[in-house]
């Protein structure tokens, strides 16, 4: 088994968290896959993008190589969405890719930051 199939099969779910709902967006795990990392996460757009799904995400990128176009596609896909998001958490992101968060979230109407530490993260999301 390759190492990457197990962040295949790692799934996108919505989670109860401290009296608040999160959308946990796993895309980690697929380390050098970029072609399934896009296809993974333009599939759970869809789910995403219900009004049912919380407008709370935390975008899990632990073990991926996430480069600025994959950060800029994964961005520019929920600032498209027709849903309204309110905070959005990137998990595992290198040194650079968190600066191109901090400057690119001046120009999205959501919250957006970068937390390594997944349950610090959580907190994060559903405090006011």
């Amino acid at each position: 088994m390759e190492r990457h199939e197990a962040g295949l099969k790692k799934k996108s779910f919505s989670l109860f968290y401290n009296g608040g709902e999160i959308w946990c967006e796993h895309l980690d795990s697929l380390y050098d896959k970029k072609e399934l990392l896009i296809e993974k996460f333009q599939q759970d757009l869809l789910n995403i993008d219900r009004p049912s799904t919380s407008s709370f995400l935390a975008v899990v990128l632990d073990e991926s190589d996430v480069d600025l176009e994959i950060l800029e596609l994964i961005v520019e896909g929920l600032v498209g969405l027709k849903k309204q998001i309110r905070k959005v958490v990137f998990v595992g992101l290198t040194a650079r890719m968190k600066n191109y968060i901090k400057k690119r979230k001046i120009s999205t109407l959501f919250a957006m930051t970068c937390i390594d530490d997944l349950e610090k993260a959580k907190e994060w999301l559903i405090t006011k």
